[in-house]
């Protein structure tokens, strides 16, 4: 008579498509906070953008007429200086939103990772440590314009997804060597 060998549920597996909306919020986050990290550059060129914007709809003239482009030499002129003048200030004021914005973001992946996926932690001991390091990284002034969080996000899930892999192989194999063994099992009988 056969044994009745009870097969063990298949390993859970995590997927890039499944990964890949956490790594894209970690990317807006690090995308908001280069913006701040750069703020002492950006912001002008927003001030600039938005004078441009601004005193040609109120003429009504685009950047492409002559008009336009003398209103847009004089918005960027005006927006270099006083940016240049304000850069202590906005420098310190992009380096603290950097900042608020990287902890925020830390702590949303962070989150978002324990809520849908904790065996990342559990599994791997290493990753609450790179996960850490991450933190760190958006919180140094000017090292943090480096993408830490999605770089070191998007390294937790290859390595999870790359084991993930290899253990799913293992339980096919077993599986298939399972059925074989009841196969010979079943000729005997």
């Amino acid at each position: 008579m056969p044994q009745n060998r009870n097969i063990s549920v298949p390993p859970k597996t995590m997927t890039w498509a499944k990964a890949s909306p956490i790594i894209a919020v970690a990317g807006i986050f690090d995308l908001l906070r280069m913006f701040f990290e750069m703020f002492w550059f950006f912001g002008p060129a927003l001030a600039a953008a938005y004078c441009t914007s601004s005193v040609n709809s109120a003429i009504g003239t685009t950047v492409t007429a002559t008009a336009g482009k003398i209103v847009a030499t004089g918005c960027v002129t005006v927006a270099g200086v006083t940016g240049a003048a304000l850069s202590e200030m906005t420098t310190v004021f992009g380096i603290i939103m950097a900042m608020a914005v990287g902890f925020l973001g830390w702590l949303t992946v962070g989150i978002i990772i324990i809520m849908s996926n904790s065996r990342i932690f559990k599994e791997e001991a290493g990753h609450a440590m790179w996960f850490a390091l991450s933190l760190l990284i958006s919180e140094v002034p000017f090292i943090g314009t480096l993408p830490g969080l999605t770089g070191i996000t998007w390294k937790m899930y290859r390595t999870q997804i790359k084991k993930d892999k290899e253990n799913m192989k293992k339980y096919e194999k077993q599986l298939v060597e399972m059925n074989e063994q009841e196969g010979i099992e079943n000729a005997v009988y």
